[in-house]
C-alpha cells in the first residue's frame, strides 16, 4: 500500500507556524479575491467568472500593503492559483508560505530559510540533510559548474529589445532545466542559487558587481532538483516598479495578444511599494517542501484532496 503522506503535510504546516510564531513574526490571513492577480508576463492567473477579480497568484501584493502600514515581521499559509498545466510538481490550486522582514534584506532570508528547514526536519524527524551551511551558488556558477556554459558570454547587450531578452530567456531555462537543475539534484542538501540576470529582476532590486554587470537581488531555493522558493530583495522604487509591469505586460501582449490580456495596474500596490522600509521577502511552495520531505514523487501524493480540474 502507498504511504500516507498528509500527517507528514500537516505536522510540517505545524512546524511552520511554531517556527515564525516563536521569532515574533504576525501571521496574515489576506483576500482571495484581488483586484490584480500578478504581473508576471508568463503566469496566467484564474479569473472569476462574471466579475471583475482574480484569484491571486501569491499574497505578495497583499502583504506588501501590510508592510506600508508599519508590519514588520508578518507570514502567511495560504492557497495560490496559476493557470499552469498540470503535473508531477504542480497543480493550479496549491498551498503557498510567504514571509517578509522590514529593515532587511535578502541574505536574511537566506539565513531564515535555512534554519526553518532544520527546525522542520526535527520536527519531522526526517532523514534528509538539511545541515547548516548550504551551498549558496551563484546563477553564472551554476552554470559554469553544471552545463559548461559561460553566463556572461550568453547575456544579451544592454539595449537589447524585449523580444532579444524572451530569446535569452528561452536559452537559459532549457539549459537550467536540462542540465543546471539534474546537477542542483546531485548535491546532498538544499542550494540557494542567487544573481539573476538583471532583466529577470521581477520585483527584486539590482547591484552592479566589480565587472560593471548588474544581477537581481534574488535567490531560488533547491531541493531534490524542485524549485522550492523564489525570494527577492524587495524593491521599493515605486516609479521604477511601474516600468517593470508596463514593460512586463507590454511583453506579455507581444506574445500572447488577446489570448492573454495585461493585468490591471494595482495602484494601491505601488503606493504601498513607495512607503515600504528595506526589506526582504520570500515565497514557498508547501507542497512541495513536504514532497521534499517525504520523497513523495508527485504532487498528488502529498494533498489531503484533489481539486476540482478540467483542462477543457
Amino acid at each position: 500500500m502507498a504511504p500516507d503522506y498528509r500527517p507528514m503535510r500537516a505536522a510540517l504546516i505545524r512546524a511552520v507556524r511554531d517556527f515564525f510564531h516563536h521569532r515574533g513574526f504576525v501571521e496574515t490571513d489576506t483576500p482571495t479575491l484581488v483586484m490584480s492577480p500578478g504581473m508576471e508576463p508568463h503566469i496566467r492567473p484564474l479569473t472569476v467568472e462574471g466579475r471583475r477579480c482574480f484569484l491571486p497568484t501569491s499574497p505578495e501584493f497583499a502583504m506588501k500593503k501590510l508592510l506600508a502600514q508599519g508590519y514588520t515581521r508578518i507570514f502567511q499559509v495560504c492557497r495560490a492559483y496559476r493557470l499552469e498545466p498540470r503535473s508531477s510538481t504542480h497543480n493550479p490550486e496549491f498551498a503557498i508560505l510567504e514571509w517578509y522582514r522590514a529593515h532587511s534584506g535578502y541574505e536574511q532570508i537566506m539565513d531564515d530559510v535555512e534554519e526553518l528547514f532544520v527546525a522542520i526536519g526535527h520536527a519531522l524527524q526526517s532523514p534528509v540533510d538539511v545541515s547548516r551551511p548550504w551551498p549558496r551558488l551563484s546563477v553564472e556558477e551554476c552554470f559554469e559548474r553544471f552545463a559548461g556554459r559561460d553566463l556572461v558570454a550568453m547575456l544579451p547587450a544592454d539595449d537589447a529589445t524585449d523580444l532579444e531578452r524572451e530569446r535569452f530567456n528561452d536559452e537559459f531555462f532549457k539549459v537550467f532545466m536540462d542540465e543546471v537543475e539534474p546537477g542542483l539534484k546531485a548535491l546532498s542538501r538544499p542550494v540557494i542559487v542567487h544573481g539573476y540576470p538583471w532583466f529577470q529582476a521581477a520585483l527584486s532590486n539590482l547591484y552592479t558587481d566589480e565587472r560593471g554587470l548588474r544581477w537581481a537581488k534574488r535567490f531560488e531555493v533547491y531541493g531534490g532538483g524542485l524549485e522550492l522558493g523564489n525570494a527577492f530583495d524587495e524593491l521599493t522604487d515605486a516609479a521604477e516598479q511601474r516600468q517593470r509591469f508596463e514593460k512586463d505586460m507590454a511583453l506579455r501582449q507581444k506574445i500572447y495578444g488577446a489570448g492573454f490580456p495585461p493585468s490591471p495596474v494595482d495602484e494601491e500596490l505601488l503606493t504601498a511599494i513607495g512607503k515600504m522600509s528595506p526589506t526582504g521577502g520570500i515565497a514557498m511552495g508547501i507542497d512541495r517542501m513536504v514532497m521534499y520531505f517525504t520523497g513523495a514523487a508527485s504532487i498528488d501524493e502529498v494533498v489531503w484532496l484533489p481539486s476540482h480540474w478540467s483542462e477543457v
